[in-house]
C-alpha cells in the first residue's frame, strides 16, 4: 500500500497534517524567489480516462471536481501528492458506491439527494454568471458613493486607559503619573484590561454609545492631552488619557469593497428569486410542518386539552371584544 493511498483512507485533513513531515518537497521552497512569469496550465480533455475500477472509468473531470472540493488551504501541497491522494479517494468512492448498491442501499433516496445537489449547483452557477455581469466595479463604486452621502459624522475620541480593581490602586497610579511616570508604560505593567494591555491601554477611536455611560461621559468631557480623574465603572477604576477628538469620517473605499460586494450579492439573490417567479404558476398546499420535515410534534398544551365548553348545562360565555395591545401593529 502506498503512503498516498493510506492517507486517502485517513481523509484529507490527516493527509495535510502528515504532509508537513513528508519527505516530498513543497512545490516552492521557502527561500526560493517567486516566479516572475505566469505559470503554464495544460489541461487534459475532461473525458481522459485516468483509471478504471472494474468497468467504470475515473476521468480527468472526476479528479478536477474532487480537487475543487478541497478547502483552499490544501492547495499548497505538491500537485503529485494531491493527484495521487485524490485519485485513490475516487477509486474508493467507486468501490464503495458499487458496494452500497449491492448492499441494498435506498438508491431512490440517493437519486433525490443527487437531484437536489444538482439543482443547487446550477443555482450557484446561475447566480455566479449574473453576478459577473451585474456586480460591476462601477456598481460597487456607486454603492460606496451612496454610503458616503448617507454618512452622518459623529464626534469620536481616541483614548488610552488604565484599569485597576481598587480605588487605592488608582490613587497610587495618579501619584506615579504626577511624579513623571509614562502613561503607556504604566498601562502595560498594571492595567487589568488584557485586550489593550500590550498596546499601552490604547482603545482606538470610539463614538458615543460604544462605552459604558460613566466612562463615555468622562472621556468626551476630558480635554485632549489631559488625563481624567479616576472614574469607577462596573469593571473597576479607570484613568483615561484623551489623545484626539475629531468628527468621524466614512470608511475608505478599499476597506469596504468586500462588504459592498456581499450586500450587492444578497440583493441580487433576492431580486433573482422575485424576477423568476414572475409569470410562473406556483401552487403550494397547507401541510403539517412536523410531518413534512419528519420532526417530532411538541406535547399538547393545556389549552389544547381543555374542554370546548363549560360545565354541563352551562353556556360557554362569548369572548369579550379584544383590543390590540399598546404598541402592537393594527390591521
Amino acid at each position: 500500500m502506498t503512503i498516498s493511498r493510506w492517507l486517502a483512507g485517513c481523509g484529507v485533513a490527516m493527509a495535510v497534517a502528515l504532509a508537513a513531515a513528508s519527505p516530498i518537497a513543497p512545490a516552492v521552497a521557502a527561500d526560493e524567489p517567486a516566479a516572475t512569469e505566469p505559470a503554464t496550465i495544460e489541461r487534459l480533455p475532461d473525458d481522459t480516462v485516468i483509471a478504471t475500477v472494474g468497468d467504470k472509468p475515473v476521468t480527468a473531470a472526476d479528479l478536477r471536481i474532487a480537487f475543487q472540493l478541497l478547502p483552499q488551504q490544501y492547495y499548497f501541497l505538491p500537485a503529485e501528492f494531491l493527484f495521487e491522494t485524490v485519485l485513490q479517494q475516487m477509486i474508493d468512492v467507486r468501490l464503495m458506491a458499487d458496494a452500497a448498491v449491492r448492499a441494498g442501499v435506498d438508491a431512490a433516496q440517493i437519486d433525490r439527494q443527487a437531484q437536489f445537489y444538482r439543482e443547487r449547483l446550477l443555482r450557484q452557477e446561475y447566480l455566479k454568471k449574473r453576478a459577473e455581469a451585474e456586480i460591476t466595479p462601477e456598481l460597487v463604486k456607486q454603492r460606496y458613493d451612496a454610503m458616503v452621502k448617507a454618512h452622518q459624522a459623529e464626534e469620536e475620541v481616541r483614548a488610552h486607559h488604565i484599569l485597576v480593581k481598587t480605588e487605592e490602586e488608582v490613587k497610587a497610579i495618579v501619584a506615579e503619573l504626577g511624579a513623571g511616570g509614562n502613561f503607556e508604560e504604566i498601562a502595560k505593567a498594571k492595567t487589568i484590561d488584557e485586550s489593550s494591555k500590550a498596546s499601552g491601554g490604547d482603545l482606538g477611536y470610539f463614538t458615543k454609545g460604544r462605552m459604558v455611560p460613566e466612562f463615555e461621559a468622562v472621556a468626551f468631557a476630558t480635554e485632549v492631552g489631559k488625563v481624567s480623574a479616576p472614574v469607577q465603572t462596573q469593571y473597576g477604576w479607570h484613568l483615561i488619557k484623551v489623545d484626539e477628538k475629531r468628527m468621524s469620517a466614512p470608511p475608505t473605499f478599499e476597506s469596504v469593497v468586500p462588504q459592498l460586494r456581499d450586500e450587492l450579492m444578497a440583493q441580487l439573490v433576492e431580486n433573482a428569486g422575485k424576477d423568476l417567479r414572475q409569470g410562473i404558476k406556483i401552487e403550494t398546499g397547507k401541510f403539517d410542518a412536523h410531518a413534512v420535515l419528519g420532526l417530532p410534534k411538541p406535547p399538547p398544551s393545556a389549552d389544547d386539552t381543555a374542554p370546548a365548553g363549560g360545565a354541563e348545562g352551562e353556556a360557554t360565555p362569548a369572548p369579550a371584544e379584544s383590543k390590540p395591545a399598546e404598541g402592537a401593529p393594527s390591521e
